[in-house]
This record gives structure tokens, C-alpha cells and sequence, in this order.
């Protein structure tokens, strides 16, 4: 069976052959890569500077052109960078990469300087994943990481987005979000643009509970799986996560294999199509 995983960190520094060699020890057919984040993690946690942005960015379009066929690169953007529009432009358009990652931190998701950055995403055809869930790192920063606070993403018609960790702790929550987004965009005649990646953040004794009523309210299509790894530990990392889902799905909910196939390869696949 083909593995996507959806949720994978640099760090900075790895090489190429650094994650197709880890992809293929952990088994990993292609991967969702976020570049490092710019900047750093104390408490006030300053805003970026565009040319830390633009590294980073160089970075990760450097690891998904060495195969672009299992390498899909994201940009980490700091919204309250100066110049982070252009920035994006630039990474998704001539660098190639397929979105962005966002992990709001001392800014909203529904902050107003944003819809600049949701509609530029959107009128290039790319996607945003989105941390949600309690936020280890800069500080007391979790109450904007709230998977309610994605309901401004309605005011964007048509941009994709996934929310990860399945919002952990708040996964009733995160589920809620999407019940919401797919009963307005079905009323509006249009496609649910919102998928749940389910990377880890729920801890084993929440792992259960969290995957069997994601995919009995969502569907395997709309789950996606993912490591929530650093390139340089997917090998060690993936095998172990791959076996515990593989072992919860199939064995204690009891779904098929078409829809495992949905949630390790198909949901991704789907999640990405045209970007």
C-alpha cells in the first residue's frame, strides 16, 4: 500500500538524498515537507524577517525539486512578516511549492491582515495547512490555535485547507469545524474545502477515540495520515505510527481496505489534486 504523509518538519540543513533516504527506511511513498520555521520559539516570538522567509523557502524548494513526484513542499509563513504576500507569490509560483503552512501564534487565524494571504493562496490554486490544537512553543499562544477561530476560512470561498492533530484536545471541536464547513459549501452547491490531518498530537490514550469518530463524521477521504516528524527522524518515526493507525483501523474500528487506502494515500492525493 502507497503512504503519503501529510506532516513532515525540516528543520534545517537536511539535503535531498537526507529525505528520500529517510522516506524510503520509514516507507514512505511521498511526503507532505513544511520548511523550517524562520525564526524561533521564545515567548514574544518576533515577527520573521523576508529574508529569513525567503531561506527557508529556497530550502524546501531545493528538497521537493529533487523529486517532485514524491517531495511536495510547503512554505512555513509568518503572516506578520513585511512583504509575506510578495513572499508567498514568489515561493508557490516560481518556486513551485504547493501551499503554505500557518501556526498561528500571537496572531489570529480571523486577524484581518490575513485574507490578503488566504485570497493570494487561493487565486494561485494552492492549499494551507494549519496547525490546531494546543501549541507546544511560543508560549501561551494555544487559545489562537482553536479550531473554531478556522471559521473565518468561510469568508475565503474556495481556498483548501487541512487542519492537523485533529485539533488535539479540542478534536470534538475540529470535527465540529468540518461538520460546518461541509453543510455550507453543500447548501452553496459547492465541493467541502476542509480535510483533518490526523498527525500525531493525540497521545495513544486519546488516538482511538479521536480516529473512530473522525472517521465515522468525516469519511476515510477527507482523513489524512501523517507523522508529525522531522525529515531526519521519519525512518525511525513512520514505521511506528504507520503500525499503530494500520492496527486501530483495521483491527479494532474495522475499516476496509479501500478505506485505508483513502486514509494513507487517496485523502492526500485528493487534498493536493491541482496544486
Amino acid at each position: 500500500m502507497d503512504i503519503w504523509d501529510c506532516h513532515v518538519h525540516c528543520m534545517g540543513g537536511e539535503t535531498p538524498d537526507e529525505l528520500l533516504h529517510q522516506m524510503d527506511v520509514g516507507g514512505i511513498t511521498r511526503v507532505t515537507v513544511m520548511s523550517e520555521f524562520p525564526g524561533d520559539f521564545r515567548h514574544d516570538c518576533p515577527p520573521v524577517t523576508r529574508e529569513a522567509m525567503h531561506a527557508a523557502a529556497q530550502h524546501v524548494i531545493s528538497l521537493q525539486q529533487a523529486d517532485p513526484e514524491r517531495v511536495y513542499g510547503l512554505l512555513w509563513a509568518d503572516p506578520r512578516s513585511e512583504g509575506v504576500v510578495d513572499e508567498i507569490e514568489w515561493a508557490l509560483s516560481d518556486g513551485g511549492l504547493h501551499g503554505i503552512k500557518l501556526v498561528p501564534n500571537h496572531w489570529s487565524p480571523g486577524d484581518e491582515f490575513m485574507l490578503p494571504i488566504y485570497e493570494k493562496v487561493r487565486d494561485l490554486g494552492k492549499l494551507v495547512s494549519a496547525h490546531a490544537g494546543i501549541l507546544y512553543g511560543f508560549g501561551a499562544s494555544s487559545a489562537h490555535c482553536r479550531p473554531v477561530n478556522y471559521e473565518a476560512l468561510l469568508n475565503v470561498p474556495g481556498l483548501k485547507f487541512a487542519l492537523a492533530h485533529i485539533g488535539w484536545p479540542w478534536t470534538d471541536e475540529c470535527l465540529a469545524v468540518f461538520g460546518y464547513f461541509k453543510w455550507v459549501t453543500y447548501h452553496a452547491g459547492e465541493e467541502n474545502r476542509m480535510w483533518i490531518d490526523t498527525c500525531r498530537g493525540t497521545p495513544d490514550a486519546w488516538r482511538l477515540e479521536a480516529l473512530q469518530k473522525a472517521v465515522s463524521y468525516c469519511g476515510t477521504d477527507r482523513i489524512m495520515f501523517g507523522t508529525d516528524a522531522t525529515v531526519r527522524g521519519l525512518g525511525e518515526v513512520s514505521p511506528l505510527h504507520l503500525a499503530k493507525d494500520v492496527e486501530l483501523l483495521r483491527d479494532v474500528i474495522g475499516v476496509s481496505e479501500a478505506e485505508q487506502e483513502q486514509f494513507f494515500w487517496g485523502a492526500a492525493a485528493a487534498f493536493h489534486a491541482g496544486t
